[in-house]
């Protein structure tokens, strides 16, 4: 029988942090027995052993494919030397946000585009990756062409997660029409007249987007695939999300709709970079303000894996949170929102996805073990060849 033993006077569990002995039986933690009773064991010392970290919003594939514009990389690829990355980050679960945009701004064959690259992590992700890269879709209102593609990719099991997100302006983060074209414009590289030309063809969509979500709402709920909002302002578009079965509300633009989006029993999340930079990257509100109002569930890495670990002990740090508690953020909190049972805690019976951290100075990741197996680890921290047996 093969087994592993780690031993650490740190070892995050569901009670807290203390000493203990992990024994994990091929892919699952077979037992958290008391510190230094379980032959065997590879002693880790004080460095800190957390469940593997748990993403449920990420783009870091876009750039992973084209890091500069128009230099693209093969799809395959760059999933593969992500998938590495996000190994040395210590996340074992990892929701790649594939977004259906509207065809007016991206063009007739962007539906097909996303759909392709969701396929090929997908298969991916069953014959070559180390860690848990599943899909989270994310469709625009105004994308009535992505809908049938989506329904799908739904059916095919090649979806895990589907939010609504809505950019025309005068709502979410793009309150007025200047901020709309300052980010739309450059990057799809518009000019003034086919800004205008895209808006209004957006706007005469109108009520006809509300059909098309409560349809692929009616279809994701046929196929127990939770639904996510994105950029919720307001208490009423809270209420309409609800409505539609939504479970989670991602990013929300101020305290009021992340409160009401508690009363209406959906769970809140904020980006890790905004953490760690103590700011949004579009100007929105800080997630600490969020977190600080008791408003804010968990975190995602929004666009930059590495921030999730940084995040956890910026909170400890800035906004003095007890470190087990800031570590729910990024592991028990998205797996229990995920319906996730066998991951997100240091217990019996639960997977053995494992991070060991390294934090006397700037916290790192030194070994991330998934289903067990060590899919990464540092100079500093060689498992041995062999397994005690």
């Amino acid at each position: 029988m093969n087994r592993l033993v780690l031993r650490s006077t740190r070892v995050l569990c569901p009670e807290g942090i203390r000493p203990a002995d992990v024994v994990i039986h091929h892919d699952l933690i077979e037992e958290v027995a008391l510190y230094g009773t379980m032959a065997n064991a590879i002693d880790v010392g004080r460095r800190l052993v957390t469940p593997g970290f748990i993403d449920l919003h990420s783009d870091a594939v876009e750039k992973e494919i084209e890091p500069r514009p128009g230099a693209a990389f093969p799809i395959e690829s760059a999933v593969v030397e992500l998938d590495k990355k996000l190994a040395m980050a210590g996340i074992t679960t990892m929701f790649h946000a594939i977004a259906f945009n509207d065809e007016s701004l991206s063009g007739q064959r962007a539906t097909a585009h996303s759909a392709a690259l969701i396929r090929a992590i997908h298969r991916s992700n069953q014959a070559r990756l180390s860690v848990d890269n599943l899909i989270h879709a994310r469709y625009e209102l105004t994308s009535f062409s992505s809908v049938e593609a989506i329904k799908e990719l739904i059916t095919g099991g090649q979806v895990q997660l589907l939010s609504f997100m809505d950019h025309r302006p005068g709502q979410g983060q793009f309150k007025s029409l200047a901020s709309w074209k300052t980010y739309h414009m450059p990057v799809y590289k518009l000019s003034d007249a086919e800004a205008e030309q895209t808006l209004a063809l957006m706007q005469s969509k109108g009520e006809a987007c509300m059909r098309h979500v409560q349809e692929l709402a009616d279809y994701a709920g046929k196929h127990a695939i939770p639904l996510a909002s994105h950029d919720d302002d307001s208490t009423a578009k809270i209420e309409a999300m609800a409505a539609l079965g939504v479970c989670i509300s991602e990013f929300p633009l101020n305290v009021e709709s992340s409160r009401h989006a508690r009363q209406q029993a959906m769970a809140t999340c904020m980006g890790a970079p905004n953490v760690v930079r103590g700011k949004s990257q579009s100007g929105n509100i800080s997630a600490r303000e969020l977190i600080s109002a008791g408003c804010c569930d968990f975190l995602c890495s929004d666009y930059h894996p590495t921030s999730m670990l940084q995040a956890v002990y910026t909170l400890a740090r800035d906004l003095a949170m007890p470190l087990d508690s800031a570590f729910s953020f990024i592991t028990s909190v998205p797996a229990a929102v995920m319906g996730l049972s066998d991951r997100g805690e240091i217990s019996p019976g639960r997977l053995a996805d494992l991070v060991l951290i390294d934090d006397e100075q700037l916290a790192k990741v030194v070994l991330t073990l998934k289903s067990g197996e060590p899919v990464y680890s540092s100079g500093t921290c060689l498992l041995p060849a062999e397994r005690a047996a």
